[in-house]
C-alpha cells in the first residue's frame, strides 16, 4: 500500500470545498511561491519547526538530540540547522511545544480511518474529502489511490491544485475528482516563473484539460500587490477564461499568515505585502470590468 507524507489533517472545515470536508494536506510542492503561507509544505520530508517564543529553557531537548543540534542561546535552547536531522527526538520531550514536527508518513488506510470519521458531516452538509498541500499531485500514486479509496466509499472529492503536474497523471486525477480548486498565480509564462520558480506551461494544458473535460473547477486566484493583479494580468484571465463560459474567480488577497512559521523553519520571509481596503477594492474593480465575477475568499 502506498503511504505520503501527511503533514496536517484538519476536520470539520467550511473553506475547502462545499459543506463540512475532511482537508488532508500533503506535504511537498514544485513550486516556491513568494507569498507562501505554509513553508512546512513545500519540502516532501519531515521537518522540525521551531517556535522559540514558547521554549522555556528546560534543555530537555539537548539532553536527546543524538546530533548535537539543541544548543543554548541565553535563556531558550535554539537548533544548528547545520546540525539538525530532523530526527524529531527534540519534539518527543518538548512539553512547552515549541519544537513540533511537521510531516508524517500515512498510509491510504490510515487516511481513511480518519476520514470515516466524520462522514455523517457530509451526509448533513454535502460535504467531503478535500485534498490539498504542498502540491496534492506531486504525491503521485499515493494520491490516486487515495482519491480510489475515496471514491470507492462514495466520498465526494475535491482537489486543490496548483495544476503542475505530468499531463498524464493528471488526466487520471480528473476522472477520480468531483471538484477542482485550480489556482491560478499569473498567465504570464516568464513573470509566472520569477514569482513560483516554475512557468506555467503544463498548469495551463492541465488547467485546459479539466475545462474541455466538463470536470467542475472552481478558479483560485492568490493576490500579491505588484505583482500579478494588474490589469493586463487579470484580462488576460479573462480572455483565457472566456472560452470555458466561467466567470466566477475566488480571489485570496496575500496576508501575512504564516509567517511565523517561515522563523521556525530558519527562512527569510516571503517578499510579499498586503492590500488596504481601498488598495482591494480597485482591483476586484479591474476584474468586474473585464467580465468576471470576484469573490474574497
Amino acid at each position: 500500500m502506498q503511504q505520503g507524507m501527511v503533514y496536517n489533517i484538519q476536520r470539520m472545515s467550511v473553506d475547502d470545498g462545499p459543506g463540512l470536508r475532511t482537508t488532508i494536506f500533503l506535504k511537498g510542492c514544485p513550486l516556491r511561491c513568494h507569498w507562501c503561507s505554509n513553508p512546512e509544505s513545500q519540502m516532501p520530508h519531515p521537518q522540525l519547526m521551531l517556535f522559540k517564543d514558547l521554549c522555556t529553557g528546560c534543555g530537555a531537548c539537548a539532553e536527546v538530540c543524538p546530533a548535537g543540534a539543541a544548543r543554548r542561546e541565553g535563556d531558550i535552547f535554539i537548533r544548528d540547522t547545520k546540525l539538525c536531522t530532523n530526527c524529531g527526538q527534540c519534539a518527543e520531550v518538548c512539553l512547552a511545544k515549541a519544537r513540533v514536527m511537521s510531516g508524517k508518513l500515512m498510509t491510504v488506510a490510515e487516511i481513511m480511518e480518519v476520514i470515516r470519521k466524520d462522514s455523517l458531516f457530509y451526509q448533513n452538509s454535502d460535504g467531503g474529502v478535500t485534498i490539498g498541500g504542498g502540491e496534492p499531485t506531486a504525491a503521485g500514486d499515493f494520491l490516486l489511490e487515495l482519491l480510489e479509496a475515496c471514491r470507492a466509499e462514495g466520498f465526494h472529492t475535491c482537489v486543490d491544485t496548483c495544476g503542475f503536474c505530468p499531463e498524464k497523471r493528471f488526466k487520471k486525477i480528473v476522472e477520480l475528482t468531483d471538484l477542482f480548486l485550480f489556482d491560478c498565480k499569473h498567465m504570464d509564462p516568464a513573470l509566472h516563473k520569477e514569482l513560483t520558480a516554475q512557468d506555467n506551461t503544463a498548469i495551463l494544458a492541465n488547467l485546459r484539460h479539466a475545462l474541455q473535460s466538463k470536470a467542475n473547477v472552481r478558479i483560485r486566484m492568490p493576490l500579491i500587490p505588484g505583482k500579478n493583479d494588474s490589469e493586463e494580468n487579470i484580462a488576460a484571465m479573462a480572455y483565457f477564461l472566456r472560452e470555458y463560459k466561467v466567470k466566477d474567480v475566488d480571489v485570496m488577497p496575500c496576508h501575512a499568515f504564516g509567517r511565523n512559521k517561515y522563523a521556525a523553519l530558519d527562512l527569510p520571509l516571503p517578499p510579499a505585502g498586503s492590500y488596504t481596503q481601498d488598495a482591494l477594492k480597485e482591483v476586484l474593480d479591474r476584474f468586474a470590468r473585464h467580465g468576471l465575477v470576484p469573490h474574497v475568499v
